[in-house]
């Protein structure tokens, strides 16, 4: 019951930071150019301005969660799921704020080419909400044994103190020092502000429509009974882990491409995106052939039931095809976002997602006959089409920077 309440309360909360994170996504770029063009102060006024988008977008998110919380029924789940969910989910929505604070710093110290920092943050944050479980569900040395609470109390704790790292390094670390010249009190420029909520607010709809999307695939999984569904839980919890990698490449290639416009070298920023898709397409189709020739394999990690395991071996074919495309759109995205083009990669994925990969699935899965493997396959249509247009946009603007 506390994990189907934990992972209840987790999908809702996760859909709404999601899009928080993607509204500071393409600061990162901003920083890469400021750093290729070496104005180093002009980084501090952007750290500056990117924190005060983050605490909007994290008063904004709390008010809509709290108004959420009370009206949680509407997911139709049980009384006793919404009982222990919500007191979970109430104590997580804090976590927000901390959350969007350390993503801040982290585009600032990602987009100057500093990014062990953010990674060593994160495994520290992660060790400690680990710990921060087991002690506070159990209620070890001593603290009080708060059962599923203290999951959600580790995690905030955890967060909180990430975020407190990151901003304690970048103020105190004598490396950023040329960056935080100005004095924070400073003015703020508004028109900095709106451009980076400009360019934030498509972004954040980008990956709100990428992770709707998949959300939405696996409640259709469900409308098939709970043994494909199993089995979909796996396929993407594998699928996800292989794609982490990938949105590395596309975070280097938003960084290298913004670098290289800072700097006006035109020809090594389209070199750097294209360099970067050809990259995650390649380790893309290595995990393809794992998933492909060791598709009976990988759900055995998960579970002993064959029936589970024979519809995921079964989505496995699928997903050899479909890492593909995942790959070289994940990356397209993170260059297109070097070059501060958001609106059009957020139009992408609309069509790509919600026209024709959510509707084409359904169309397979349950009016031509194909069943369950035809929601993998409207995904994959889907991925298709989004990764042959955001290649093809990138292509286009790195064309014509180099004309003007």
């Amino acid at each position: 019951m506390a994990l189907g309440a934990s992972a209840f309360a987790g999908s809702v909360f996760i859909v709404f930071l999601i899009f928080g994170l993607g509204m500071l996504a393409p600061v990162t770029a901003l920083f890469a150019r400021m750093q290729g063009q070496e104005n180093y102060p002009y980084g501090g006024v952007l750290l500056r301005h990117s924190i005060i988008v983050a605490l909007a977008i994290s008063a904004f998110i709390i008010g809509l969660l709290y108004a959420l919380l009370p009206n949680l029924k509407v997911f139709g789940q049980t009384n006793e799921v919404l009982e222990m969910g919500a007191a979970f989910f109430e104590i997580t929505i804090w976590s927000v704020l901390p959350s969007l604070l350390y993503q801040s710093y982290k585009q600032f110290t990602d987009g100057i080419g500093k990014t062990k920092v953010a990674m060593y943050v994160m495994i520290f944050g992660v060790v400690l909400n680990i710990t921060g479980n087991w002690v506070l569900i159990h209620g070890l040395y001593g603290l009080p044994k708060l059962g599923l609470n203290g999951a959600a109390w580790a995690t905030l704790i955890a967060r909180c103190l990430m975020a407190l790292i990151m901003v304690t390094y970048v103020h105190i670390h004598p490396h950023f020092k040329k960056y935080l010249v100005e004095r924070w009190v400073h003015r703020f420029d508004h028109h900095l502000l709106k451009n980076i909520i400009r360019l934030g607010l498509p972004n954040g709809f980008t990956y709100l429509f990428e992770v709707g999307a998949f959300s939405a695939a696996a409640v259709m999984m469900g409308w098939f009974g709970a043994t494909p569904l199993a089995a979909h839980q796996i396929t993407i919890s594998l699928a996800s882990t292989s794609f982490l990698i990938t949105l590395g490449i596309g975070i280097a290639a938003s960084i290298r491409v913004g670098y290289e416009l800072g700097r006006g070298d035109y020809s090594l920023a389209r070199f750097a995106g294209f360099t970067a898709i050809k990259l995650g397409a390649a380790y893309m189709s290595l995990c393809a052939l794992g998933f492909f020739f060791l598709r009976e394999w990988f759900p055995t990690f998960y579970v002993t039931d064959q029936d589970v395991i024979a519809w995921a071996a079964k989505f496995f074919i699928v997903v050899a095809i479909f890492e593909i495309f995942d790959g070289i759109q994940a990356v397209a995205i993170g260059a297109l976002r070097g070059m501060s083009d958001t609106q059009w990669p957020s139009i992408i994925a609309f069509f790509a997602y919600w026209v024709m990969g959510l509707p084409g699935g359904y169309l397979l899965a349950f009016h031509l006959g194909v069943g369950p493997v035809g929601i993998w396959i409207g995904l994959l249509l889907g991925l298709i089409f989004a990764s042959i247009l955001l290649t093809w946009r990138f292509h286009i603007l790195s064309k014509r920077f180099l004309k003007n």
